[in-house]
C-alpha cells in the first residue's frame, strides 16, 4: 500500500494516473488505440507474444528502449508476467542478450530489465533468471526494414549458449518480435548446446 502511495501507477502510454486495475497500463484515453493481436498471432514457431507492436505500448518499449524510460519497466514487466508461456515449468529464463559494446552504450538491456520485473510478479515458485547461459558474440546491424530472410542470415551464429545450458528447460525473454528471426537464432543456440526444452517470448508482435 505504501509503494502505491509513493510510487501511484501511470498509464504507459501517456502518464497519467491509473484509476482502478492497472492489469493493462493504459488509461481510458489510451486504451483506445491499443489493437488487440490476433490469436493466430500469439504464437508462431516455438514464440509466443501477448500484445500486439503497435499504438501506445509500441510507442512505450521504444521509449523504454531507446530513451531511456526505465520507469516503464515495471509497468511492461508486469504485463508480461500474465503470459500462459512464463507459467509454465522452467529450469531458466533468459533474456535476449545484447552485444557487450551495445550494452555499454545503452547503459541496460531492456530485454533483461523486462524479464526481472516479470519474474517479481510470477510468485514464489519463478524460476531463476540466468543470463550467462546465453551470450551475443557477434555484433549485428540494426534488423529494422529487413526482410525475414535478411534478418536471419544476419543473425546466423550471432549467439551461443553456455554448456550448463544442456538438459536445462529454457525460455527467452525479449520486448519484441518480428519475424522470430532473434528469438529463434536464440533458441537455435541453446538446443546447439544441449537444452532439454527451449521456447521464446516478447511482449510486443508485429502484426505485418
Amino acid at each position: 500500500m505504501l509503494l502505491e502511495l509513493l510510487f501511484p501507477p501511470v498509464c504507459v502510454g501517456c502518464r497519467r494516473l491509473l484509476r482502478g486495475d492497472p492489469t493493462l497500463p493504459l488509461c481510458s484515453l489510451c486504451r483506445p488505440d491499443h489493437p488487440a493481436l490476433p490469436v493466430s498471432h500469439r504464437s508462431i514457431a516455438d514464440v509466443e507474444a501477448i500484445h500486439a507492436y503497435d499504438g501506445p505500448l509500441a510507442r512505450a518499449v521504444a521509449a523504454l528502449k531507446f530513451e531511456g524510460a526505465l520507469e516503464l519497466a515495471g509497468p511492461l514487466g508486469r504485463m508480461l508476467a500474465r503470459a500462459d508461456l512464463l507459467r509454465q515449468r522452467w529450469d531458466a529464463v533468459v533474456p535476449v542478450p545484447l552485444h557487450p559494446w551495445r550494452a555499454l552504450v545503452r547503459g541496460y538491456n531492456q530485454a533483461d530489465l523486462l524479464a526481472r520485473w516479470a519474474l517479481r510478479h510470477t510468485g514464489s515458485t519463478r524460476p531463476p533468471l540466468r543470463p550467462d547461459l546465453l551470450r551475443r558474440r557477434r555484433a549485428t546491424a540494426p534488423q529494422t526494414a529487413q526482410d525475414a530472410a535478411t534478418r536471419r542470415d544476419n543473425l546466423r551464429g550471432a549467439f551461443v549458449a553456455a554448456p550448463a545450458a544442456a538438459g536445462l528447460r529454457v525460455l527467452v525473454i525479449d520486448d519484441v518480435t518480428t519475424t522470430g528471426a532473434t528469438l529463434g537464432a536464440c533458441l537455435d543456440a541453446l538446443r546447439a548446446a544441449g537444452a532439454g526444452t527451449a521456447a521464446g517470448l516478447a511482449l510486443l508482435r508485429a502484426l505485418a
